[in-house]
């Protein structure tokens, strides 16, 4: 009888047993993609939160370094024959309201959103325009025209010298002592190449609108000092009026029907018969008077409160940040703020003959030269894309937003006398 050969082991797994290994592979697969999608997804969140916050900050960063120079004037002036008295439908020295129309936020996918009022902040300045020159020759007293060369900046200049009406710039040397300082007003700046000739409006008289005449001339029309060679010089628009609000802008040329509201900064010269109001949708024309630079796009809220108070309370919006009843359009507003700036200050202080009267002062027009000014500025950016992470609803995407907020106090309100 022969001997039985022994089995040898079986090789390999079963079907079961490879049916369970690729289920419980399965799973892992599933649970690792998952955590890698909340990781994907919570990077991008975290990105857009921060990108949200930078483009906010920057934007009061950039807002709090034009609202600081507020009420500049150089040198200082009374503004009684350039202001209008007595009236909300002329320009103010300060005008805060809320604007007639919402912004439209239009996507490349054909989705349009229609944002909530926001707010508009305007005041008068002479505008520093923070270009530098200097002299191409020796000018003699006397002279009505002088070369400079201007390395950078001109196309600035000609933002407000080649528009219909131009805006008179005045040219300030710098090289001389306060009370012998040349404030010039050019007639026309013309050249090509960093080297120009700025010719001076001789019918300028050296004089304020009172006969006053001051140090050095008052925007003369020739040089009342000797300067040398490469003497240098910078350049103001005077009595512009700045604005700040949000307005939907075509950042894409190859898309214009892509509107992203972006809050910009608007100049115009001063007007004595109306207030600033540029058309709100269209961008400026060549024909218009007024220029225009985007400080931030993806901007869906701004808000502007004020306070006499040096910040203690602010008059426009309640703690809940809801609008104070008749607080939205300059012509409710005005009435309202006449009668706050009026009771801001005691009749036992030495500044009551002039805030007594109010908006309608006939003596000094720019009432914040008595008063402690504080802007709140709050601006709110929205993510560009929707996500179902911001849904208010599970299922359904939104958007996240970010708040900024920012009080300014103008270094030049408050300087406490009429010029």
């Amino acid at each position: 009888m022969s001997a039985s050969k022994p089995r040898l082991p079986q090789a390999g797994f079963s079907l079961v047993e490879l049916l369970v290994a690729l289920v419980f592979t399965a799973i892992l697969t599933t649970g690792m993609l998952r955590i890698f999608a909340s990781s994907v997804s919570g990077f991008y969140t975290q990105q857009e939160s921060l990108g949200l916050q930078r483009a906010s900050r920057f934007a009061l960063g950039t807002v709090e370094d034009e609202v600081l120079q507020a009420g500049y004037l150089f040198p200082p002036r009374n503004l009684k024959g350039d202001l209008s008295i007595g009236s909300s439908g002329v320009q103010p020295p300060v005008l805060v309201q809320q604007t007639d129309y919402q912004p439209v936020w239009s996507d490349p996918n054909g989705t349009t959103i229609t944002l909530p009022n926001v707010d508009e902040l305007q005041f008068v300045q002479d505008l520093n325009l923070e270009v530098e020159g200097s002299l191409g020759a020796d000018v003699a007293v006397g002279a009505t025209s002088a070369t400079v060369s201007i390395p950078s900046g001109k196309s600035v200049l000609d933002n407000y010298t080649k528009v219909t009406p131009t805006t008179p710039l005045i040219m300030v040397m710098l090289d001389s002592q306060i009370n012998q300082v040349d404030m010039l007003r050019l007639a026309s700046l013309e050249g090509s190449g960093g080297a120009y000739t700025a010719t001076l409006d001789t019918a300028s008289t050296g004089v304020d609108q009172f006969g006053n005449i001051l140090g050095g001339g008052f925007f003369t029309g020739m040089f009342n000092n000797p300067h040398n060679a490469k003497a240098p010089c910078t350049f103001i628009a005077t009595l512009q009026v700045v604005r700040y609000t949000v307005v939907p802008r075509a950042l894409d040329p190859a898309d214009p029907k892509h509107m992203i509201p972006c809050l910009v900064m608007q100049t115009t010269p001063l007007s004595r018969n109306a207030y600033f109001a540029p058309d709100k949708a269209a961008g400026p024309k060549p024909t218009d008077n007024w220029t225009e630079r985007i400080l931030v796009e993806g901007v869906t809220g701004f808000r502007v409160d004020m306070s006499l108070d040096g910040g203690k309370t602010f008059l426009r919006y309640k703690p809940d940040g809801t609008l104070q009843a008749g607080w939205d359009t300059w012509n409710n507003v005005y009435g309202k703020l006449d009668t706050a700036v009026k009771g801001a200050l005691s009749s036992s202080s030495l500044l009551y003959p002039y805030t007594s009267q109010g908006l309608s002062n006939p003596i000094d027009p720019v009432w914040t030269n008595y008063l402690p000014v504080t802007f709140r500025l709050d601006v709110e950016t929205r993510t560009r894309l929707a996500r179902a992470e911001y849904g208010a609803t599970p299922g359904t995407a939104g958007f996240r937003t970010r708040t900024v907020t920012m009080m300014i106090s103008p270094k030049n309100f408050a300087h406490g006398g009429s010029q």
